[in-house]
């Protein structure tokens, strides 16, 4: 039996792993695709860079999502809300990184925790209004058990960059597309 996404092509795939549904099969057009999603084209977009169908762009732009291969989400535009934003970088005593990362991600104003490998093992965002708040998110950071130290940041803009410096580092990381 064929698969309803494979239309009988046999191109080159550049990965393919198992996820339990369905394998993911990713060919150089996908990963162009995905490095033009990130960038920020839309669909008529990709459609005129790639000079393919846009029915095409869309089929395989569906075949993507549901793939999971690019999370489509909606961010606020905190400034315009009269919010602040900001990283806090957690270094760790005793490396219970994802413990301390969950506890992180239960506080009042974080929008993200992530685990990371390098300088600091837990890297948080958040977002607040007036400056106690940020004092009451770093002293409950600093109060968990094996936090060593804590340094913050605070957003104050944001700059656009190139939209082909993702598409060229997706085409160079997945294998030259």
């Amino acid at each position: 039996m064929r698969n309803k996404f494979s239309h009988g092509t046999t191109k080159k795939r550049i990965g393919e792993r198992s996820t339990g549904k369905r394998s993911l099969k990713v060919d150089q057009k996908d990963v162009r695709i995905v490095g033009l999603l990130v960038a920020g084209y839309d669909n008529k977009q990709i459609s005129a860079e790639l000079q393919i169908p846009l029915s095409t762009v869309q089929r395989r732009t569906r075949q993507i999502l549901e793939k999971g291969l690019v999370q489509h989400s909606f961010k606020p535009n905190y400034k315009q809300l009269g919010l602040k934003k900001g990283m806090i970088h957690v270094y760790l005593a005793d490396g219970n990184m994802k413990s301390t990362a969950e506890k992180i991600s239960k506080m009042d104003g974080i929008t993200s925790v992530s685990i990371h490998i390098g300088n600091s093992d837990v890297v948080a965002d958040f977002v607040y209004k007036e400056s106690e708040q940020l004092v009451d998110i770093l002293s409950s950071i600093k109060k968990l058990e094996g936090v060593n130290r804590s340094v913050w940041s605070e957003e104050v803009f944001v700059l656009p960059v190139n939209n082909e410096n993702a598409t060229s580092a997706y085409g160079k990381l997945i294998g030259g597309a």
